[in-house]
C-alpha cells in the first residue's frame, strides 16, 4: 500500500522535474550567445545603437534636428535665462548644489550675550501679577476676572439690604 502511494507521487512529480530541467538547460544553452533570437527584437536593438551613435556625433544631442528646431530651442533657453537670471549657467545640465554648514555657534553666542547684557527689573506689582497660576497674568485672563468681579459687585449692589441671602 505504501509503495503504491510513493510510486504514484513520484510518477506525478517526475514530469514536473523533467520539465524544469529542460527549461533550465535551454536558457543556459542560450546565455553565451547574448544575441536576440527574435528578428524584431534584434532590429530594435540595432536602431537604439544607431541612434546612440548619431547622438554622440552631434554637439547638442539633437538627432536629425532642423534649423527651426534648433532656433526654437535657443529662443526658449534665452527666455528662461532672462526670466530666472541664469546668465552664466547652462540650463540643459543638472545644477550643482553647494550647501554650506550654518554657523550656529556664532549666532547663539551673540544672542546669549545680548540677553545677558539686559538688566531685569521687576516691580512689586509685576511680582504679584506673575506669581499666579499659569495664564493668570495674560491680559485676556485679567480682563475676564475683572469682568467677573464687576458683575459680582453689581449683583451685590442690587440686593436689598433687608434680605439676607440663603
Amino acid at each position: 500500500m505504501l509503495c503504491r502511494c510513493v510510486s504514484s507521487q513520484l510518477r506525478n512529480s517526475y514530469g514536473l522535474i523533467v520539465a524544469r530541467h529542460l527549461s533550465l538547460s535551454t536558457s543556459l544553452a542560450q546565455q553565451p550567445k547574448q544575441q536576440a533570437t527574435d528578428p524584431v527584437q534584434q532590429l530594435f536593438i540595432n536602431k537604439i545603437r544607431e541612434y546612440n551613435e548619431k547622438r554622440k556625433q552631434t554637439k547638442d544631442g539633437l538627432v536629425d534636428a532642423t534649423p527651426e528646431v534648433r532656433k526654437s530651442l535657443e529662443n526658449t533657453l534665452n527666455k528662461l535665462k532672462h526670466a530666472y537670471g541664469a546668465e552664466s549657467e547652462d540650463l540643459l545640465s543638472v545644477p550643482k548644489l553647494d550647501f554650506k554648514e550654518p554657523q550656529l555657534e556664532a549666532i547663539i553666542d551673540k544672542q546669549v550675550k545680548e540677553i545677558i547684557k539686559k538688566d531685569v527689573a521687576l516691580s512689586p506689582e509685576d511680582i504679584k501679577k506673575y506669581t499666579g497660576p499659569y495664564g493668570s497674568w495674560s491680559p485676556e485672563y485679567l480682563a475676564k476676572k475683572e469682568a467677573e468681579r464687576a458683575e459680582e459687585q453689581k449683583k451685590h449692589d442690587q440686593r436689598s439690604p433687608g434680605i439676607l441671602p440663603g
